[in-house]
């Protein structure tokens, strides 16, 4: 497996990608480099890895036609750094030696046809996302004593998720029908007038970033809910972005999911449609039809901080949007803060209530 680690020119220390100031640095002689030049720097060692790369999907795909089963689930290379031998699965695209700590990039995973067409590179470092994470916290009133505090987020990790985002253009029609419902009375009668209408709506429809996880194994609702991103912030992926941070390999295909992202199209051209449909009391869909223009789809990384944390035999994780800092995850509850709660109100009732039996005396 092709291992990509990128070292400073001038002390050959680990480059890490660093969000605050968007450019690459070396935290040993305080160096720090543009995109476009660490591109330049390794641009012969890309080519060589693609070129590592094609072998061993030939070799792959050997090994398949004469029926021998390559082993998936785990996969061995070697730390460029310390030759230490690092076992991760085989989604993961890019991680830290466990021994040396230096990033290292797993060149391969992420060419050919799993190359992603852009990246959001992390606009939030890892000290501002527990900030981020601690000052949610404080609002919630029954996290255990000691959960809300650094040492619990010292293994925050900073991993690049993959994504898929659609667009599409269709000409949709739809045909429904509406009503308007006229209430009046007259003496002591009340009168009901209810008017049918017909309705036709049509048109071309324009959907941008409808957007489906493309990992199967981490949790889908976690992955979808530290959304949105803003998209007018990435970048054409370049494999310099991973250094310093994990990354994984899609393995949802887009065969995988068309049918899910073609209903969640279709029903967002039905809620614009009617949404035109104004000052009914009730609309009704008789007849609904598009066809789709164009369609687009790009693989796209996404940086998220996650963290699981243990709280009595549960394991709970943990995301922020890495680059709006947007939290989500389910946190713990102390029983102890929550029965002494119940306990101060159950007191001040009791006392409102023995209060107001003096008054009434």
């Amino acid at each position: 497996m092709a291992t990509v680690n990128y070292k400073c020119p001038n002390c050959a220390g680990p480059l890490k990608f660093n969000p605050d100031k968007q450019m690459f640095s070396c935290e040993y002689c305080m160096s720090d480099f543009s995109e476009e030049a660490v591109q330049q720097m390794y641009a012969q060692r890309e080519q060589k890895e693609n070129s590592e790369e094609k072998a061993e999907q030939k070799a792959q795909e050997k090994a398949r036609q004469s029926g021998e089963t390559a082993a998936e689930d785990a996969v061995v290379y070697t730390c460029p750094s310390c030759g230490a031998e690092v076992v991760t699965t085989a989604s993961t695209a890019a991680t830290t030696c466990f021994y040396c700590q230096n990033p290292v990039v797993l060149g391969g995973r992420l060419s050919g046809e799993f190359k992603p067409d852009k990246v959001i590179p992390f606009a939030l470092t890892k000290d501002k996302a527990i900030e981020k994470f601690l000052a949610m916290c404080k609002k919630k009133l029954f996290l255990p004593k000691d959960f809300a505090s650094k040492k619990q987020f010292e293994k925050l990790t900073g991993v690049y998720f993959p994504y898929w985002y659609i667009d599409a253009q269709k000409q949709a029609n739809m045909v429904a029908i509406g009503k308007k419902i006229r209430t009046w009375r007259s003496g002591n009668k009340q009168y009901t007038e209810t008017s049918t209408y017909r309705l036709e709506r049509g048109g071309d429809l324009v959907i941008k970033n409808v957007f489906e996880r493309a990992l199967k194994s981490q949790d889908r609702e976690m992955l979808q809910c530290v959304h949105p991103f803003d998209l007018n912030q990435s970048h054409p992926f370049a494999m310099s972005y991973l250094s310093g941070f994990q990354a994984e390999k899609r393995d949802i295909e887009r065969n995988d999911i068309q049918q899910q992202v073609d209903q969640e199209i279709t029903d967002y051209c039905k809620t614009l449609l009617k949404d035109t449909m104004n000052g009914y009391t009730g609309i009704v869909t008789e007849n609904y039809a598009d066809k789709t223009d164009l369609e687009a789809w790009s693989y796209t990384l996404l940086p998220v901080w996650i963290v699981t944390y243990k709280y009595k035999d549960k394991i709970l994780p943990f995301a922020i949007n890495g680059q709006t800092g947007k939290t989500y995850g389910e946190l713990p509850v102390s029983k102890g803060k929550l029965a002494i709660f119940f306990a101060v109100v159950a007191v001040v009732l009791t006392a409102l209530g023995l209060l107001g039996g003096l008054l009434l005396c």
